[in-house]
C-alpha cells in the first residue's frame, strides 16, 4: 500500500521543523494547523440519502459575517487567541462546506481574497501558510464561474467531488430531490479535474444500505485512475451482523483483486492499514476525532461552534445545538460558552471509553465522531460503538490482506490476527477463522 498523501499539517512539520511541539499535557492543544469551517450555505441541489445535515434550509452567509470572522482570526480578539492562537497553530485551513458550498462560490471568492489581503496587510504569517478546502457533490463544477475561481485559487486549494465508487452505488445514495441520479454529472468533473493534473480527493461513504457495493466501488475508483481511496462506515445507528459479515467479503473480493492484479503498492486504501488492528498502549490516549477543540466552524449566521457536526443542521432536534460563540460577541465570552470548551479539552481516549473498548485487542484504528457522541448521548464524552461489529470485520481482512501481501512478496514478517475468536467466527465462520489463523502464523 502506499502512504496516505502528505497532508497540511505533515507539510508543515517536514518544512519547519521548529514549529512541532510534542506534549504530554492533555489539557493543552497543540496541532500546526486548525481547520476553520465557513458554513456558507446549508442549501443543497442533492438529498443524499445518509447526509448527517438533517435540518438543511436556505440561508447563505454574508460576506460581513465571513470578514468578522476572519477579523478575528487574525486579530486574536474576543477570546480568539485562546482557541486559534498563532503561537500554536503556524498554519490555518479554511474549509468551505455546505450544503453544497459551490452555490456560493462567488462568496468563498470574496472570503479567501479578504483573508489574503488583510493576513498580508497585517504582515501576519497566516498570509502564506494557508490552506483552502473545498468538498463538492460536483453538480455546479462545468459552470464558468466554478471553473474560474478553482483556477485562481489552485495552489492554495484543496478540491475534491464526492464520488461513491461506482455509477450503481453513487446513485444508490447521491440523488436529486426528485430522485434522479447524479453520477454522470459527478464523474464528468473529477475527469476534467484529473485531467488537468490537479489531484482530486476522494471518499467512499459505506451504510448499511450500500455495503453490498463496496467491492465493485472501490474497484471502479482505481479504474478512474484513483492512486488514494479514502472509505469509512457511517458512525449512525442501523449496523447488524448480516452487514459486518457482508463488509468482510467484499473487502475480502477487493483484497484479491489488488493481489491478483500487482495493484497493491500503487494505492492507498483507508480500509487496509498494516498500524491499524491491534491493542491500544494505554499512554496512547488522544482522541480520534478533532470535535474536541481542535477545529473550528461558522455557520451562515455567524454562530460558532467546535466543528460542523454540532450545528443545528446536523444535530435536528437531538440535541441543544453546542454553541461556544458568534462572530460579534467573540469566542468563549460567557460561562457556559467557557465550560463547553473546557469540557471537549479535557476529552480524551480514556474519558469517553468503557473499559471493553480502551482495552479492547483491536483497538487501534477504531473511530468516531465526538459531536455525534453529543448527538445521541447529550454529551461529547460517552462514545457511540454502533460501527464495532464493522471494524472486527475490517481487521479480519486485514489478517487476509496483509498476509497475502507479505507471502506474494516473499516478506518474512506476519499480521497478527488480534480479533479474538469469540468475535471473528459469528462474522466469518469457524472455517475461515481457522484459515486467517494459519495466514497469520
Amino acid at each position: 500500500m502506499l502512504p496516505k498523501m502528505e497532508e497540511y499539517c505533515d507539510w508543515l512539520a517536514r518544512l519547519y521543523p521548529e514549529y512541532h511541539v510534542k506534549t504530554n499535557d492533555k489539557s493543552h492543544v497543540n496541532t500546526l494547523a486548525k481547520s476553520v469551517t465557513f458554513q456558507v450555505t446549508d442549501n443543497c441541489n442533492l438529498a443524499c440519502t445518509y447526509c448527517y445535515q438533517i435540518h438543511k434550509g436556505k440561508r447563505r452567509m454574508s460576506f460581513e459575517t465571513a470578514k468578522k470572522l476572519i477579523d478575528l482570526l487574525l486579530s486574536g480578539d474576543k477570546g480568539m487567541n485562546t482557541y486559534v492562537s498563532i503561537d500554536e497553530t503556524p498554519g490555518i485551513i479554511l474549509d468551505f462546506i455546505g450544503g453544497e458550498p459551490l452555490l456560493e462560490i462567488e462568496l468563498i471568492d470574496q472570503i479567501i481574497d479578504y483573508f489574503r489581503s488583510e493576513a498580508l496587510r497585517l504582515n501576519h504569517p497566516w498570509a502564506e501558510k494557508f490552506m483552502t478546502s473545498i468538498c463538492s457533490n460536483g453538480v455546479l463544477y462545468h459552470e464558468p464561474t466554478v471553473q474560474r475561481i478553482l483556477e485562481k485559487h489552485r495552489h492554495h486549494m484543496s478540491f475534491s467531488i464526492t464520488l461513491d465508487g461506482n455509477k450503481e452505488l453513487h446513485d444508490s445514495c447521491r440523488l436529486f430531490p426528485d430522485g434522479s441520479p447524479s453520477y454522470d454529472i459527478a464523474v464528468s468533473g473529477v475527469q476534467d479535474w484529473m485531467s488537468k493534473g490537479y489531484y482530486m480527493g476522494s471518499k467512499i461513504t459505506v451504510a448499511p444500505g450500500n455495503v453490498d457495493h463496496v467491492y465493485e466501488a472501490s474497484r471502479h475508483m482505481v479504474e478512474l485512475g484513483y492512486s488514494e481511496i479514502n472509505i469509512n462506515c457511517v458512525y449512525e445507528k442501523g449496523w447488524k451482523l448480516e452487514h459486518a459479515q457482508e463488509l468482510y467479503r467484499q473487502l475480502k473480493q477487493f483484497a484479491d483483486y489488488l493481489l491478483d492484479s500487482g495493484l497493491e503498492d500503487q494505492l492507498y486504501y483507508a480500509f487496509f492499514r498494516e498500524e491499524f488492528y491491534k491493542p491500544m498502549s494505554h499512554d496512547d490516549n488522544q482522541n480520534w476525532c478533532g470535535g474536541n477543540g481542535m477545529m473550528l466552524a461558522c455557520d451562515p449566521d455567524g454562530i460558532l461552534y467546535p466543528c460542523l457536526r454540532y450545528m443545528e443542521s446536523s444535530l435536528g432536534d437531538d440535541q441543544e445545538p453546542y454553541i461556544i460563540g458568534n462572530v460579534d460577541d467573540g469566542l468563549a465570552q460567557c460561562s457556559c460558552y467557557k465550560e463547553r470548551i473546557t469540557c471537549l479539552q479535557c476529552i480524551d481516549r480514556r474519558s469517553q471509553s468503557t473499559d471493553e473498548c480502551f482495552d479492547c485487542p483491536i483497538a487501534e484504528g477504531c473511530a468516531w465522531c465526538t459531536a455525534y457522541n453529543y448527538q445521541v448521548f447529550g454529551t461529547p464524552d460517552k462514545r457511540a460503538t454502533y460501527i464495532c461489529d464493522m471494524h472486527k470485520a475490517v481487521s479480519l481482512v486485514n489478517v487476509y490482506f496483509w498476509n497475502r501481501h507479505y507471502r506474494t512478496k516473499d516478506i518474512s514478517k506476519r499480521f497478527i490476527m488480534h480479533c479474538p475468536e469469540e468475535w471473528a467466527v459469528p462474522i466469518i465462520g469457524k472455517e475461515e477463522y481457522e484459515m486467517l489463523k494459519g495466514l497469520s502464523q
